[in-house]
């Protein structure tokens, strides 16, 4: 019987699971105008369909926003953010302003996860990226 309790001990030790880290974004380009930036972390499956796994809520600043994601499980995830200006709650494009991960790659149509996501491994995430207006 111990050595099964000691067997136990040792698997549950080799195959706990990886830690939540933090995900910083540094956002360039803002233009100090009215409405909240609000950003999120989205899986495969939330990316533009669904509540995300994460978000943050920044005010404009001059000189762009840090945002922070604490506690954020491994995986893949794309960011996304918008600059609500008008303070509805949902993107108007043409008015607000808005920044996915990956900023450096063009935009040919809708985003696409594949070319928008990022890893979160086992070291903190660091992200800058410029918002569009």
């Amino acid at each position: 019987m111990k050595v099964l309790a000691l067997a136990l001990a040792a698997l549950a030790l080799t195959t706990g699971s990886a830690a939540a880290e933090t995900v910083t974004v540094t956002l360039t380009g803002v233009q100090v105008r009215p409405g909240p930036i609000k950003a999120s972390l989205n899986t495969r499956d939330q990316f533009l369909r669904a509540a995300p796994a994460y978000e943050a809520v920044a005010e404009a600043a001059a000189g762009g926003v840090t945002l922070t994601f604490r506690n954020v499980a491994p995986g893949d995830y794309a960011l996304m953010v918008m600059h609500d200006l008008n303070g509805n709650d949902r993107f108007d494009y043409g008015t607000d302003g808005w920044a996915f991960s990956n900023s450096s790659l063009p935009m040919m149509g809708p985003p696409v996860f594949d070319e928008r996501k990022f890893t979160v491994a086992a070291a903190p995430v660091t992200l800058t990226e410029t918002m569009q207006y």
